[in-house]
């Protein structure tokens, strides 16, 4: 399912090529993603918000955004989370199970962005 998603997004570039802008909003972070019918306490405080023309490099700043983060421990005191992973990667503590690293890669490799970034903090 990673893979289709990122094929998905490619085909949708390849139509729109040079007329789209991503916006990642690295707010109100929950552990489920925010198409989940509830909503649960956040997992990290806000971050901010990230603009690029590249799609792959703007979620691999996001990722790493959230995973240099610091968990907000009141709010996974109850969880079952796996917190060997709560410093390095707060994804994979949430769902052990899942690696979304998958979609970055696969996104660099079918040439869909580049997974390189810089961040310029804009205040």
């Amino acid at each position: 399912m990673n893979e289709k998603m990122v094929e998905y997004a490619y085909a949708v570039m390849k139509i729109k090529k040079g007329k789209i802008v991503f916006f990642n909003f690295l707010i109100n972070i929950t552990p489920e993603c925010d198409c989940m019918p509830s909503t649960d306490k956040y997992l990290v405080p806000d971050i901010g918000i990230l603009a690029s023309f590249d799609p792959v490099a703007i979620d691999h700043a996001s990722a790493d955004l959230i995973n240099s983060s610091v968990v907000i421990n009141e709010n996974i005191k109850d969880k079952n989370y796996d917190l060997k992973y709560s410093k390095e990667d707060k994804f994979k503590m949430v769902h052990s199970n899942l690696d979304w690293k998958i979609q970055i890669e696969y996104g660099e490799k079918i040439g869909l962005g580049n997974k390189d970034y810089e961040l310029i903090e804009v205040k």
